[in-house]
């Protein structure tokens, strides 16, 4: 069976040494080197992870087959603290009722197929340019830093050097930020061999198959923003092994310019809109087609165009 044919079922129900025959299958067939397989348990949900590494990128597999993504927001079931959080929001902006806000912040209920593929467990920023520590721009930022002062220092000059050191003042990260257009960034990821998620992947890779409006449950913090939680199930790994949706600052381009996932560049936190709608901005099928046209537009901007990178499977 060629492994893009490869369900959630069929994965899960392999014997452990059947599974560790198809990750060394895999790893082989892409040039891979096969990182172990383990079984992640994930809010009430367990499923067998594989994990691979490309120069340095970590990817998991994420199984495929005719899942429904989407979401219908008559669906949802608000608690006590969610509705009268909504309501003040409501009342302030001018929203309609909760679950019509819901029904058109999300995509529609729909069956697609998708194949199965490997998935990067964390975002890639083309913009992001690493460098070495004994490279001269480091070395001249590095100058500068009162001796065994860790943390992060930053140098500005065209894009951005940011560099971070450990506790004992050695460099430990740098990296040089420049802007660059959408079509750049495709062209950056490509150039690796890879592509970035389509909005379906994206979803389904989010979601892992969870039908409630986050891909842990329904409910969230009532009395702060995701962002600013360090800690929580936004915060962990999903059932696939992902670090995804954890930040409503760190949207995600798609293949679709106008189609962001996983946040709304912290549009709803940053205006104080209201925790629920900040929140809202995680949901796995979440959408917000204005920002969307806005990001992808002349006048969009942003410090970095975050993709989820995917290899295709044969």
């Amino acid at each position: 069976m060629p492994y893009a044919d490869l369900t959630f079922a069929q994965w899960n129900d392999l014997p452990d040494d059947a599974a560790r025959r198809v990750a060394a299958g895999i790893a082989d067939r892409h040039g891979l080197t096969p990182l172990g397989l383990e079984v992640r348990a994930y809010v009430g949900r367990s499923h067998r992870v594989a994990r691979f590494d490309r120069d340095g990128m970590r990817f998991a597999l994420v199984p495929g087959g005719r899942p429904t993504l989407g979401y219908d927001g008559s669906r949802f079931r608000p608690d006590s603290g969610q509705s009268a959080d909504y309501a003040e929001s409501a009342d302030e902006y001018g929203l309609p009722p909760l679950n019509e806000f819901v029904d058109a912040m999300t995509t529609p209920e729909r069956v697609t197929e998708l194949p199965a593929m490997l998935v990067a467990v964390d975002a890639y920023d083309p913009c992001q340019i690493l460098l070495e520590p004994d490279d001269p721009r480091v070395r001249e930022l590095v100058a500068t830093v009162e001796p065994g002062i860790g943390g992060r220092r930053t140098f500005e000059p065209d894009g951005g050097l940011h560099v971070e050191f450990d506790r004992a003042g050695r460099v430990t990260r740098a990296r040089l930020t420049r802007q660059v257009s959408y079509d750049e960034a495709m062209a950056g990821i490509e150039s690796l061999g890879l592509r970035t998620a389509t909005p379906d992947e994206w979803e389904w890779a989010c979601g892992a198959g969870a039908a409630t409006l986050f891909r842990w449950g329904d409910d969230h913090p009532v009395d702060a923003y995701p962002s600013s939680l360090r800690v929580g199930p936004h915060r962990e790994e999903n059932l696939w092994g992902l670090a995804i949706g954890q930040d409503p600052y760190r949207q995600e381009a798609t293949t679709e310019p106008t189609v962001v996932c996983g946040g709304d560049g912290g549009g709803a936190t940053c205006g104080g809109s209201g925790f629920f709608l900040g929140w809202l901005t995680l949901a796995t099928a979440y959408r917000d087609d204005d920002f969307g046209r806005w990001f992808a537009s002349d006048d969009g901007y942003a410090d970095e165009i975050l993709t989820r990178p995917v290899i295709e499977l044969s």
